[in-house]
C-alpha cells in the first residue's frame, strides 16, 4: 500500500505568488528548446495556433491533474520531497526564475533545475549535477547509438525527400502528434518540479486550478510567439525542422525522460538529456555521411565540433552561472531571512 507523505501545512505569501509566475513563464519559455521546439517548428506553416494550444493544454491538464491525484494533493509527482519549503519565504526566492528570463532572451540553454531548486536547498547541487551529467551520457550513446545502426537511413531519406519538394504523407502528421504528447507528458513529470517549488507541497482543487490555468496561458503566449530565442540551437542540426525527424527526435527523448522517471523520482537537467541526445544524434549522422557520395546533413551553421561545442559551452556557461547565482543568493536570502 502507498504511503502518503504528510507535509507541513504552510500559508501562501505574497513573494510566493511572485515566484510561481516567474518560474511559470521563465521555466517554460526555457524548456520549449526540448520539449515543444521541434512541435512548434515543424507545425508553424501546417497547423493553426489555435489548434496547437487546444492540444498542449489538454496534455497539461490531464497531466498535472492525474499527478496531482495519486500523490494526494502533491502538485509536482513526488519530485519535490527533498525539497522543503522555506521559512520564512521572503523576495530573495524570485532572484533565480528573473535570471532564468536573462538567460533565455541570450539564447543560453541554461538548466533551470540548477538555477532555481538549487536556490532552495543548496546542498543538493551535487546530486543535481551527477544526475544530469548521467542522463547526458546516456542520451548522448542512446542517440549515437540509433542514428548510427539505422536511423541515419531515415534522416537521408528525408533529407533526399525534401530536395526533391515531395509531400509529406499525412500519417506523420498523426504520428507527430503523439510523440509530441507523450514527450511532454513526460516532460511535465520531471520539470514541474521546477515551478511548484514556490508553492505549499499539498494544494487544494481551487489552487491547483489556478496554477494549471496560468501554466496554460504561458503555453498559448509560447506558441504564439514562436517558441523563443533559443529554437536557433534546434535549428543547427539536421532536419530537425522536418515533421518526420521532429517527430522521431520527440519520441527518444521522451524514452529517456521516462526511462529516468522509472529509476529515480530526485530532479534532473531535462535540458542536458535533451543536448546530449542532439550531440549524440548529430555526431551518428556526421559519421555516416562520410561514407556516402552525396551529402546529407546540416552544414550551413559549420563543422560538427563547432556545433556540438555551441551548445555545450552555452550550456556549460548556463550552468556556471547557474551555480554561482544559486550559491551567491545564499547571504542575501539568510539576510532576508532575519
Amino acid at each position: 500500500m502507498m504511503s502518503v507523505i504528510q507535509y507541513p501545512v504552510i500559508d501562501i505569501n505574497v513573494w510566493m505568488i511572485i515566484g510561481f509566475l516567474l518560474a511559470a513563464f521563465s521555466v517554460v519559455s526555457n524548456d520549449s528548446l526540448q520539449t515543444l521546439g521541434t512541435y512548434i517548428s515543424s507545425n508553424r506553416q501546417r497547423t493553426p495556433k489555435s489548434v496547437q494550444m487546444v492540444f498542449v493544454c489538454n496534455v497539461t491538464i490531464f497531466v498535472l491533474f492525474l499527478g496531482w491525484s495519486i500523490n494526494h494533493g502533491e502538485s509536482a509527482w513526488g519530485r519535490l520531497q527533498l525539497f522543503p519549503v522555506p521559512e520564512p519565504f521572503t523576495w530573495a526566492y524570485i532572484i533565480p526564475p528573473v535570471a532564468v528570463l536573462a538567460l533565455t532572451a541570450w539564447g543560453a540553454p541554461v538548466s533551470t533545475s540548477f538555477l532555481v531548486l538549487s536556490s532552495f536547498v543548496p546542498e543538493n547541487i551535487v546530486k543535481l549535477l551527477g544526475s544530469s551529467i548521467s542522463g547526458y551520457v546516456m542520451a548522448f550513446f542512446l542517440g549515437l547509438a540509433f542514428w548510427g545502426l539505422g536511423g541515419w537511413l531515415l534522416e537521408r531519406w528525408i533529407f533526399r525527400r525534401n530536395q526533391e519538394s515531395k509531400d509529406i504523407n499525412k500519417i506523420w502528421f498523426v504520428v507527430q502528434w503523439f510523440s509530441t504528447g507523450f514527450l511532454w507528458s513526460m516532460w511535465l513529470i520531471q520539470d514541474m518540479a521546477n515551478i511548484f517549488v514556490y508553492l505549499p507541497r499539498n494544494l487544494d482543487l481551487t489552487s491547483m486550478l489556478v496554477c494549471t490555468l496560468i501554466l496554460c496561458m504561458g503555453l498559448c503566449f509560447l506558441i504564439v510567439v514562436g517558441g523563443g530565442p533559443i529554437q536557433g540551437v534546434l535549428r543547427s542540426k539536421t532536419n530537425t525542422t522536418d515533421l518526420r525527424s521532429a517527430t522521431v527526435i520527440d519520441f527518444m527523448f521522451g524514452l529517456c525522460l521516462l526511462y529516468r522517471a522509472f529509476i529515480s523520482n530526485f530532479p534532473l537537467s531535462t535540458t542536458w538529456v535533451f543536448l546530449g541526445l542532439l550531440g549524440g544524434r548529430e555526431l551518428a549522422l556526421r559519421i555516416k555521411e562520410h561514407a556516402q557520395t552525396t551529402v546529407f546533413t546540416n552544414q550551413t551553421h559549420g563543422s560538427l565540433v563547432r556545433v556540438i561545442g555551441s551548445d555545450l559551452g552555452k550550456a556549460s556557461v548556463g550552468l556556471v552561472l547557474s551555480l554561482l547565482i544559486a550559491l551567491g543568493i545564499q547571504p542575501l536570502i539568510a539576510w532576508s531571512s532575519l
